[in-house]
């Protein structure tokens, strides 16, 4: 049936099988019935042209669309694993329990001399000055020379006090403790070798850890040329120099062989005798 639009030339086709707007509802696009009976694959009902086709391709050989269905569709799956790892995400984020103080921790002080008014700075301290550092006091109390390395280079050895004033366990680690010169410029690592005379030496410590209550001396060893800085750095993992604990250390005369003298001025034994007590 055909009719002609008066205001134009358009023309209204309506079909007697009815449309998709009729309140009849649709049947299932599968078909039940085969092809032919040499040909007994299922077969569906184009959603677009109605044509019946097989339904093992992916598009109508008469209009071009897509007969898969929905959840067999590439923009389908990518939804879902979009949703999921949002929903993944949002889960972890929201769903944490807010730090509490004790897992934070309690807030890292600066290093404090003892026995010194607030404030005073940490830095060039004489020798048997002890600061405090996270209540493990720290108290750099000799400075000796030890020998020659194999390597040509002085070597020094710096005897140090610790006491862990703490209810738990503190590592004390050998990289925390450095030597530099006079001028700040070269910095020096703990030495670990042999003398000249074939004697090895290393730290006392490498990864040790200080039960609270318990103190501990232990001697470092450093080689290299003029140095007279004893630099430690209570946080191991920082390097900033604000952070730095520094002791000011005086060597005796190199062409003296009579007696090594500290920082105060007052005159200790023969290096061979403290070398024998700092190993």
């Amino acid at each position: 049936m055909t009719r002609s639009d008066r205001r134009g030339s358009r023309q209204w086709r309506f079909s007697d099988s009815g449309s998709r707007f009729d309140r009849k509802r649709r049947g299932s696009i599968v078909d039940r019935n085969p092809i032919s009976a040499a040909f007994p694959r299922k077969v569906i009902h184009c959603r677009k042209c109605g044509t019946r086709i097989v339904s093992n391709i992916k598009h109508c050989p008469f209009c071009g669309k897509s007969v898969l269905p929905f959840y067999q569709k590439l923009w389908f799956w990518l939804i879902i694993v979009f949703v999921l790892g949002a929903s993944t995400v949002a889960l972890l984020v929201y769903t944490q329990p807010p730090a509490t103080p004790d897992e934070v921790g309690p807030e890292k002080l600066p290093p404090r001399v003892i026995d010194a008014p607030e404030g005073t700075p940490y830095k060039n301290l004489a020798v048997n000055r002890q600061v405090d550092c996270g209540n493990l006091l720290v108290r750099v109390t000799r400075i000796t020379e030890y020998g020659i390395s194999s390597d040509g280079k002085p070597i020094v050895a710096v005897t140090v006090e610790f006491d862990n004033r703490n209810d738990h366990a503190v590592t004390l680690y050998s990289t925390q403790w450095m030597m530099t010169d006079a001028e700040g410029l070269a910095y020096v690592d703990c030495f670990i070798g042999k003398t000249e005379e074939g004697e090895s030496i290393r730290s006392g410590i490498e990864a040790v850890d200080l039960a609270g209550g318990t103190p501990l001396t232990t001697t470092f060893y450093f080689a290299g040329p003029g140095l007279t800085t004893v630099v430690f750095l209570p946080d191991a993992l920082s390097y900033q120099e604000s952070d730095q604990v520094t002791w000011k250390l005086v060597l005796p005369d190199a062409q003296s062989t009579e007696g090594a003298t500290d920082a105060e001025g007052t005159t200790e034994e023969t290096p061979e005798g403290a070398a024998g007590e700092g190993s």
